[in-house]
């Protein structure tokens, strides 16, 4: 881990990486571990600060004890279909941390979960918009630190994404999205 991040600074061309993520846990390699290589780079000066993915409350919990402050951000899968990781945005809010959502449109919706959207649906025609602007706006509203990364495979998606920070959403509105 800490060759690889040293690498990836060098091919950058830059003698600190801004932000290191950790996006996949090493199950030979214990977390604690793992996390004190990620500390060995901020204190060297490769990074300054670490993001962390896929993960649960107890490995934030540990993760947070040995970073402290320079752990700035948890990634994770969130979305109106996965909303396992409510809990875990609880526990960066406790902590100061953003949380990042990757798929948060869903992702590859099958024709299962597909219905889970049609409440977005139906508002996004009261606001004469897309239904993906108007999940956007719901997760934004969800967590005041809460970050999306969302695909496009256009500008105008692109344009539509960026849209929905200015998508005011009642109250009555996000509780019956929720």
């Amino acid at each position: 881990m800490i060759a690889n991040a040293k690498e990836s600074a060098r091919r950058l061309g830059v003698d600190t990486l801004d932000l290191l993520y950790s996006h996949c846990n090493d199950p030979q390699v214990p977390y604690a571990e793992q996390m004190e290589a990620l500390k060995q780079l901020v204190d060297e000066g490769v990074a300054k600060a670490v993001g962390i993915s896929r993960i649960g409350n107890e490995d934030i919990e540990t993760a947070h004890r040995i970073l402290g402050g320079r752990l700035v951000a948890v990634q994770n899968q969130f979305s109106p279909v996965h909303r396992d990781p409510e809990h875990t945005m609880e526990a960066c809010e406790k902590l100061g941390l953003a949380f990042v959502c990757w798929s948060p449109l869903g992702g590859f919706l099958d024709p299962f979960n597909e219905h889970v959207f049609d409440r977005f649906r139906e508002v996004a025609k009261a606001h004469d918009c897309s239904y993906q602007r108007v999940t956007l706006a719901w997760e934004l509203a969800q967590y005041p630190h809460l970050f999306t990364i969302p695909s496009a495979r256009n500008p105008h998606e692109i344009e539509d994404s960026f849209q929905a920070v200015a998508l005011h959403l009642s109250q009555d509105e996000l509780e019956y999205l929720s």
